[in-house]
């Protein structure tokens, strides 16, 4: 059966449309596409017990909190991201990303950034954010040292 000039435009614009159509999406697509995560190492972790709203954690020599540096403390029921910086201040604060909810594990020692593996964000020892997505900072609890533990209050 033979097209008419009339069908063969038809055609030929419904094809058009399809293929404009399957570009647009595949351009919207890529714009949204989110930053792929830097690449950082895994944090060393710590065990820390949960009572009355606070966590308690060993900080004597074995601990990699005994020192400068980045640790995830694990408790029953969750983990917290905890820094200690160079003024010997421990910061502790939500390991939970505030972009997508992802749960924070990496850290980049060299320029002391705690690294979401989801979408890239990087966060300060403090739980500020250096880089988005996200855009809002790590929640922070209260700490305090006796003896050799460290003591988180959850609140």
């Amino acid at each position: 059966m033979a097209v008419t000039r009339k069908e063969f435009l038809i055609r030929l614009a419904v094809g058009g449309v399809a293929v404009g159509a399957s570009s647009a999406i595949a351009s919207f697509l890529a714009s949204c596409s989110l930053p792929t995560a830097p690449q950082g190492s895994s944090l060393p972790t710590s065990s820390g017990t949960l009572s009355n709203n606070t966590i308690t954690v060993d900080i004597s020599s074995g601990s990699p909190l005994a020192q400068n540096g980045f640790a995830i403390v694990q408790y029953t029921g969750g983990a917290v991201l905890v820094a200690r910086t160079n003024d010997g201040v421990y910061h502790a604060m939500t390991s939970i990303c505030t972009h997508q909810g992802c749960s924070i594990d990496q850290y980049n020692s060299g320029s002391k950034e705690f690294i979401c593996p989801c979408h890239g964000s990087q966060f300060s020892a403090t739980g500020a954010v250096i880089s988005g997505p996200a855009s809002t900072a790590l929640k922070q609890y209260a700490t305090s040292v006796s003896g050799t533990q460290l003591i988180i209050t959850l609140s």
